[in-house]
């Protein structure tokens, strides 16, 4: 059974001394240095159970797969980002309501600062090592609604229907076009949304559905689900990310979905409930790191044991991940959890 882990930029910054500023995500030479750092350091930690490498080299990326955040996205849209030393980007909402959504303007890639940016890195790694590959969280389609709009999109659905319809088919244009230009320079373009992807189903373009959590099953299947299916229908293998506690309370729309291949299933979600109603899909069943810091050794091979025992259907289409892991969780908790995975 695959497993992997996945650390917030706290535990880089103490562990590795890297530091998230702007540069870490804009200068391409920086990042790499970096990356070949935070790769060494994981194996140095937990080198004994196949995580990190001995003697990394440089690799040509754009974004990170030894992280979990998202915000290029929002960035091209208009929103504000913070750069931290020890933190992910941070978003500033725009704070647009339901009558001020209609004024928005909405980004034209051809001439967008930030994107072209983006694309000048993609320019600069393919023609100086040949090849790129790219861990930009692919942000999912509400997660960059709730960055404009905050809880007033949550209004909106119901007081200005018309207007969330054409922001997110908007957004779901954008999303498109950009995860295609990804796509022509990798195949692989899912693993800066969960790393997990590279060792189980690489080809397919996984949307960040973190806030989905927030709606109801006919909420999604309302609005949502028909821009899921395009992101679909135009990048064929399709992955839902769900980090959110009750995935099964939304599985129903997830299961209309055609052509999807894997799902991340959030920490404290049914994960039994979550297979029922997708029996061939792969999942990746998260665990959750703030467990990590209080339980105890056999508390987390038994969590980890009953993870394989509600996933696993004998198909081998289970993985189980740990993402977010910061500096207050020790070794030993960490190598607890590979090891109980690594029994499997």
């Amino acid at each position: 059974m695959k497993y992997d882990i996945t650390f917030h930029p706290k535990w880089w910054y103490k562990h590795a001394d890297i530091h998230f500023t702007e540069e870490f995500f804009t200068e391409p030479e920086y990042r790499m240095e970096c990356d070949v750092k935070m790769r060494k350091a994981l194996y140095e930690h937990f080198g004994e159970y196949g995580i990190g490498e001995k003697a990394p080299e440089k690799r040509p990326l754009i974004g990170s797969d030894l992280l979990a955040c998202g915000y290029l996205y929002s960035q091209i849209m208009g929103c504000e980002i913070i750069f931290e030393e020890d933190n992910s980007p941070q978003v500033v909402c725009m704070g647009l309501d339901e009558d001020t959504i209609e004024d928005l303007e909405y980004p034209n890639l051809e001439t967008n600062e930030i994107w072209l940016q983006t694309k000048k890195q993609l320019a600069y790694l393919k023609d100086n090592y040949g090849r790129v590959e790219t861990y930009v969280n692919l942000m999912g389609i509400q997660n960059i609604a709730l960055d404009l709009m905050g809880q007033e999109l949550m209004v909106a659905y119901y007081t200005n229907p018309e207007a969330i319809e054409e922001l997110l088919d908007e957004i779901t244009k954008m999303s498109i076009t950009i995860g295609k230009t990804f796509q022509s320079y990798s195949d692989h373009i899912s693993a800066g949304v969960t790393a997990i992807t590279k060792q189980t189903v690489p080809n397919c373009y996984l949307t960040s559905n973190c806030s989905v959590e927030m709606i109801s099953n006919e909420l999604y299947e309302e609005f949502l689900l028909k821009h899921d299916q395009a992101l679909a229908d135009a990048f064929g293998n399709f992955g839902v990310h769900h980090c959110g506690q009750t995935m099964e309370h939304v599985v129903e729309g997830y299961s209309k979905l055609k052509g999807l291949v894997f799902a991340e299933v959030g920490a404290g979600s049914d994960l039994a409930a979550v297979r029922a109603k997708l029996p061939d899909v792969f999942l990746n069943a998260r665990f959750s790191p703030a467990e990590l810091l209080s339980a105890s050794d056999e508390e987390i091979r038994a969590k980890v044991q009953k993870l394989k025992a509600d996933g696993d259907t004998g198909n081998g289409k289970l993985s189980i991940s740990c993402v977010g892991i910061d500096q207050n969780v020790s070794d030993e908790k960490i190598c607890a959890f590979l090891k109980a995975c690594k029994e499997l």
